[in-house]
């Protein structure tokens, strides 16, 4: 009768194992990866921080600084009344600084003036006055003016986001296939318009004996919204980054990776929301809260 009650938890244990098809040993080498994947991701974080305005060029004329008087005010302290203006024209675009305003380029030429051509990414040269710097970026086909202040008091005031405690049900031993080519999709973006994205393939896993398929952006980007989302954790759902396998493979899915997007701390960011198939219907108690410490 023990033998047989021993094999029966021995039978039980190996049935748990398969269902959940978890094979990462939670040791102390993996705590120290999640933990320098965290410090990593804090450290990046610091430029969404200094952003300090986004917005659209949607005038032939838009002056930027201090002064009420700007199509865009910038409300810090040290700077001038007027920067300068970029100027949308037939020929493009280009920046024109306002009298006796220092303006450097990142090489640190002075310049007064100077074209703005777009680049294949969308995006213009960076211009600097003192701790500000800008942009013009290209989003959904409309430009708009990026600003970021190395000085925002934002950066001394972000104190960090808490996580859930280290959760073993969300860690899969998944599947990746790829797609033959990369699928095109519009998805929603937090400046209010949709954005295509490339996706290049799917990752499927088993959760509670149901399973599920989550679409994969280019370098194992992953957006996904659960029903945490907008109650402990950012209501336009958070992102992680598969380590893809070069052929279709297994590959570890480890919720416990997730990270909130730039937009839940910062309002002047573009991040992308999750595609609808990426919306799954249970909680993802795993990675990132939206609750601040404080």
């Amino acid at each position: 009768m023990k033998k047989c009650l021993i094999f029966s938890l021995i039978v039980a244990l190996l049935f748990n194992c398969n269902h959940t098809n978890k094979k990462v040993v939670m040791d102390a080498d993996y705590l120290s990866m999640l933990n320098q994947n965290r410090e990593l991701r804090s450290e990046n974080r610091v430029k969404y921080l200094e952003l300090a305005g986004l917005f659209k060029l949607d005038s032939i004329s838009n002056s930027f600084g201090k002064a009420a008087s700007n199509r865009f005010v910038l409300n810090i302290d040290y700077l001038p009344p007027s920067i300068g203006s970029i100027h949308l024209s037939e020929k493009g675009l280009k920046f024109q600084a306002s009298k006796n305003i220092k303006v450097s380029t990142e090489t640190g030429d002075q310049i007064e003036s100077l074209a703005l051509p777009i680049d294949a990414f969308g995006n213009s040269v960076q211009l600097t006055y003192k701790a500000l710097k800008w942009q013009v970026i290209t989003r959904s086909g409309a430009l708009y003016l990026r600003v970021w202040d190395s000085k925002n008091p934002a950066i001394d005031a972000f104190e960090g986001f808490k996580s859930y405690d280290i959760n073993s049900d969300f860690i899969f031993d998944a599947n990746f296939n790829y797609f033959e080519t990369a699928q095109q999709e519009t998805v929603a973006s937090k400046l209010g318009v949709n954005e295509v994205t490339n996706f290049i393939g799917q990752v499927h896993f088993t959760y509670k004996n149901t399973p599920y398929s989550l679409d994969i952006g280019s370098q194992g980007f992953l957006m996904v919204g659960d029903l945490t989302s907008g109650e402990t954790t950012y209501g336009g759902g958070r992102y992680m980054y598969l380590e893809l396998p070069e052929v279709d493979g297994r590959l570890t899915l480890d919720f416990n990776y997730l990270y909130n997007p730039p937009c839940a701390f910062s309002e002047f960011t573009t991040c992308l929301y999750p595609p609808r198939q990426n919306l799954v219907p249970f909680k993802i108690e795993a990675g990132e809260l939206l609750e601040k410490d404080l």
